[in-house]
C-alpha cells in the first residue's frame, strides 16, 4: 500500500513540474545572461497558430523564415497565400528592439519595458517575457514566451485583446 501512495505522490509531482509555468520562476537578467545561449542568424521553416479572441479555430499559415542578427525578421509565408513580412528597424520598432536584445544578450534597452521569467528544462530553455504594469507595452502585450535550445524553436505573443500568435520554427 505504502508503494502504491509513494508511486502516485511521485506522478503527481512530475506531472507539476511537466507543467510548470515559467511565470512562476521570476528571475535576475545577471543569470539569464549566464544561462541563456547568444542567438545567432538562422534560416528555417515556420509554422505559425493565430488565434483571433473572436474564431473558434486558429488561423494556420507557414513558410520560411529568417533572422538576420542587428537588422530583423522576415517572414516568406507560403501557405495558404503567398506573402513577405518583415520586423526591421523601420518597421515594427518594438518587435525587433525585443528580438534583437534577446538575440545579443543586451537586454538594457526593454529592461526598463519589461519584467524576465527563466526556466530551464533538460536541454530546454524558457524565457518569459511580461511588460511592467505601466510600460507603454503593457497596453498591447500581456506576455511573449520564448523557448528553444540553440536557437529559438517556439515563440508565443500573447495580447491584450485576447488573440494570441504561437509560432514554431524548425530547421
Amino acid at each position: 500500500m505504502k508503494k502504491i501512495i509513494s508511486s502516485f505522490f511521485i506522478f503527481l509531482a512530475i506531472q507539476c513540474f511537466a507543467f510548470s509555468n515559467v511565470y512562476d520562476s521570476p528571475q535576475n537578467l545577471d543569470i539569464i545572461l549566464v544561462k541563456l545561449p547568444e542567438l545567432k542568424s538562422i534560416k528555417c521553416k515556420f509554422k505559425q497558430e493565430k488565434y483571433l479572441k473572436n474564431i473558434s479555430k486558429p488561423i494556420i499559415s507557414s513558410g520560411d523564415f529568417e533572422f538576420v542578427k542587428n537588422k530583423g525578421v522576415y517572414f516568406t509565408t507560403t501557405y495558404p497565400i503567398q506573402a513577405q513580412t518583415n520586423y526591421t528597424n523601420k518597421n515594427y520598432k518594438q518587435i525587433n528592439e525585443i528580438i534583437n536584445a534577446i538575440s545579443s544578450k543586451k537586454y538594457s534597452k526593454i529592461e526598463k519595458e519589461f519584467d524576465f521569467y527563466y526556466e530551464d528544462k533538460k536541454s530546454d530553455w524558457i524565457l518569459g517575457i511580461c511588460p511592467k504594469s505601466k510600460s507603454q507595452s503593457a497596453e498591447f502585450i500581456s506576455y511573449i514566451t520564448l523557448s528553444g535550445q540553440d536557437y529559438i524553436n517556439k515563440i508565443e505573443i500573447k495580447q491584450t485583446n485576447g488573440n494570441k500568435i504561437i509560432l514554431w520554427l524548425t530547421k
